[in-house]
């Protein structure tokens, strides 16, 4: 992890230091007219920048996280995260804070992040030191100076993908249009993150076809076997070591022979 964090979620009630917080897309649009022109400015400057071609998905969700910190209001350090199949994964973050708490969220398996990732709910903690959902979290957040936190989903096509999360210095640091425009930060992070993903799936796609055809065509040099004949020795060393395909194929294509084991 670099140190520099989707199904459209239905209205949550979900009770937030006696408030309901809703997800974070529900109404961007309503009071965005508050944000004074300098941030609609940068907001221009940060779309133009997921637009360009070949900018690579970390520099882009560096850009995110540092153009969040820089405009919404409150926020000093802010993290990027995955959450998939049960997985909390850290991906970007930028301040001190952000990795240290995101590694307690990792051993215990809750906190905000996680929770606003697999819920799909925008997550506000407008005073850590009151707070009484997170005990270890907090307490521990308290002593890196962390007193209030926001963490938005990220969603894209119905895909859960993890949240975008921004930590403040003081208590009760995030408005409402602070937190509606957080949103608009979780989308452009969600966007580049699953476009990012159907890019490395289509890379993964082609390599191990590649690598498919290179132990076919060592089998079929070395064994006189036509193409079929020699996926299906493929196929039956995969069944019978218990491995994939692709991985029988890496083997035999890095040694010219099949595994054993």
């Amino acid at each position: 992890m670099d140190h520099v964090s989707l199904t459209t979620p239905e209205p949550s009630e979900r009770p937030v230091d006696g408030t309901a917080i809703r997800p974070a897309v529900d109404g961007v649009a309503d009071g965005l007219a508050d944000l004074d022109e300098v941030t609609w400015s940068s907001l221009e400057q940060l779309g133009r920048v997921l637009q360009v071609q070949e900018a690579g998905l970390h520099a882009t969700l560096v850009a995110v996280l540092t153009a969040a910190v820089e405009l919404i209001d409150g926020a000093q350090a802010a993290g990027l995260n995955l959450y998939e199949k049960g997985r909390f994964a850290p991906q970007v973050v930028l301040g001190t804070a952000p990795p240290l708490l995101d590694e307690l969220q990792q051993r215990t398996g809750v906190g905000p992040c996680i929770e606003a990732s697999r819920e799909q709910c925008t997550i506000a903690i407008t005073d850590t030191r009151r707070d009484e959902r997170w005990p270890a979290f907090t307490a521990q957040a308290v002593q890196l100076g962390v007193l209030s936190m926001l963490c938005v989903p990220l969603w894209v096509d119905e895909r859960r993908l993890g949240s975008l999360s921004l930590y403040a210095s003081t208590a009760e640091a995030f408005s409402a249009t602070a937190t509606r425009l957080a949103g608009l930060y979780a989308t452009h992070a969600a966007l580049a993150l699953a476009d990012a993903q159907r890019t490395d799936q289509l890379h993964r796609v082609v390599a191990n076809r590649d690598v498919i055809g290179q132990a076919k065509g060592i089998l079929m040099a070395t064994r006189g076997l036509r193409a079929d004949d020699a996926f299906a020795v493929l196929v039956r060393t995969s069944q019978q070591l218990n491995r994939k395909v692709v991985e029988v194929a890496e083997v035999l294509a890095a040694t010219g022979a099949l595994p054993t084991g």
